[in-house]
């Protein structure tokens, strides 16, 4: 049997992020086929990295982890000062070129200082990876932006796939960036928008590729509540799932969504599923729950009247699957390519980009001549022939195949 590492910045059944919850559900798939390690921090907040899980070599849910300590915790007023400060060598760099001079601007040192304070800075997982890696057919990198995947893939660059869930932001235009995107045996893309990204910015389509997305399937709860027994409330609600954060739309959700209120005086509800990393508005009619358990997540989720997506960055978004796979329609931020390319290819909810496209999207899901059974079709219809567990594992399986056979 065939050994793989999955390297993942945080991993934990408490863990509340996407790429960190498709790491954990492929990793517990592929266990039946492979001896899989997972090798990741022993943080559980993205925001601090601070360590709260133990260092050592654990077990959840028959998958081993193999836990590595933090070694500072993150400074986001410095994460930000060293791109502006990478920022400024590169166009430095640019006007030496241009006069054409020798540029000797270093940019190792404070790529690598950024990346540390990015996080979570992991110095003892890169040590294990530069003299352990070979004991692996194949290490597999979730995240791009992160330390452990962008200094893990160098230890580790002949054994690699890299699952880099990128989008248009600001990091991906740092240069140090421009070799790591080339360094790896396979990209495994989650949608075609992520691929067509990652080649125009890098001009790596002659890497072994595929897109992967990810498996999703009907959860069959062992406890069922209804949302009434939850929320103490029959009132109609939006739900928005993922963690509460400014990076994640969080205040263009709550601003639209107050002056709805406002403007419309509708008894409409907004629920909050997940670990704020924001304040959220004191308002009667915004209930926060914080992190559930998935039995309560998907009650309330097959009984919202729509998800909110609003973030302007996503890779995927598995919480739009499965709220397509729950029959609930999708309001989605249209500047968001992923998301809007979800909506469109799907036909399975709405966009909107300011205020008026949000309150058609609601008032028209909320109005009674509203067909929601074509919604809710269209959205299982489009899980159900792009992202079927099946699919995925086979292409998982060819590319730690092709990755491997290159290094026998």
């Amino acid at each position: 049997m065939k050994k793989i590492a999955l390297v993942v910045q945080r991993y934990g059944l408490e863990v509340n992020g996407g790429a960190e919850y498709l790491c954990r559900v492929l990793a517990e798939k592929l266990n039946s086929l492979y001896e899989v390690e997972i090798l990741t921090s022993c943080a559980k907040n993205y925001f601090t990295w601070a360590n709260e899980y133990p260092e050592s070599v654990t077990t959840i849910n028959g998958v081993t982890v193999r836990r590595f300590s933090t070694s500072q915790e993150r400074n986001k007023s410095k994460v930000h000062r060293l791109v502006r400060k990478l920022q400024s060598r590169t166009f430095s760099q640019r006007i030496l070129k241009t006069l054409g001079l020798q540029d000797h601007t270093d940019f190792e040192q404070t790529s690598y200082d950024w990346s540390k304070q990015q996080g979570p800075f992991t110095p003892g997982l890169i040590s294990y990876l530069e003299t352990s890696y070979h004991e692996y057919d194949a290490v597999i990198f979730f995240t791009y932006l992160y330390f452990p995947t962008l200094y893990g893939l160098k230890a580790a660059a002949d054994r690699s796939i890299l699952i880099p869930t990128a989008h248009d932001e600001e990091a991906i235009y740092l240069p140090v960036y421009k070799s790591f995107f080339k360094s790896p045996k396979a990209i495994l893309y989650l949608t075609l928008s992520e691929k067509r990204l990652v080649n125009r910015l890098f001009s790596n389509a002659d890497i072994y590729s595929d897109i992967v997305g990810a498996g999703i399937e009907k959860v069959i709860p062992e406890h069922k509540f209804t949302a009434a027994e939850i929320l103490k409330s029959d009132q109609p609600y939006l739900i928005y799932i993922g963690r509460i954060d400014p990076d994640k739309g969080g205040e263009i959700l709550f601003q639209n969504f107050l002056k709805y209120k406002e403007a419309t005086k509708n008894a409409i509800k907004l629920v909050l599923v997940g670990t704020a990393f924001m304040d959220i508005p004191k308002h009667e009619d915004i209930i926060s729950m914080g992190f559930v358990d998935d039995d309560v997540k998907y009650a309330l989720l097959q009984e919202a009247k729509a998800l909110v997506m609003p973030s302007l960055y996503e890779s995927l978004s598995l919480v739009t699957l499965e709220g397509m796979l729950a029959g609930v329609p999708v309001i989605a931020n249209k500047d968001c390519e992923v998301l809007k390319d979800h909506i469109e290819n799907s036909q399975a909810g709405f966009t909107f980009n300011d205020f008026e496209s949000f309150k058609f999207a609601v008032d028209k899901i909320l109005s009674k001549g509203m067909d929601l059974h074509t919604l809710q079709y269209n959205g299982r219809k489009y899980i159900a022939e792009n992202y079927s567990w099946e699919a995925v594992i086979s292409k998982m399986t060819k590319a730690i195949d092709f990755v491997s056979e290159k290094n026998s």
